[in-house]
């Protein structure tokens, strides 16, 4: 019984074409990576200022285990880190963003759990201060 549920599950995702890595949103990024997404629409004054607050601080992002990506229409774009096989419709979908809002950033903590929700520019500051006050971030730090 168990052998033909896996069997029609199989079936499935090969008849969708959906694969594991790309039905995985956020979830490619669990217990790996704490995950930085700014959505923004083409052009948007704020999410290049975020990119300009992030980039200069590589050492602090790379600390904290930090994925930066941006997400304009339907393209997601590393901003720092490797992207894993996501699309921007997972993306919006895992942080109940609607396609087509201006700029919204949203922290991903390792847990997959949002940490914090924006609408501008998060100064580095206080990203870095916000993780490195969460419990697992401590624990971490300790290593």
């Amino acid at each position: 019984m168990i052998r033909s549920l896996k069997t029609v599950a199989l079936t499935l995702l090969v008849a969708t074409g959906t694969s594991a890595a790309s039905a995985a949103g956020l979830d490619a990024f669990g217990w790996k990576n704490r995950v930085l997404i700014v959505f923004a629409n083409p052009g948007d004054p704020d999410a290049t200022e975020q990119r300009r607050l992030l980039v200069d601080d590589t050492k602090a992002l790379a600390d904290r285990d930090m994925v930066v990506l941006e997400v304009v229409g339907d393209t997601v774009k590393p901003i720092y880190g490797k992207a894993a096989a996501v699309t921007a419709q997972e993306l919006r979908n895992d942080a109940g963003i609607d396609e087509g809002r201006r700029f919204t950033a949203i922290l991903v903590g390792k847990d997959g759990g949002i940490k914090l929700r924006a609408d501008k520019p998060v100064a580095p500051d206080q990203l870095f201060g916000l993780i490195d006050s969460m419990p697992m971030r401590a624990n971490e730090a300790s290593r």
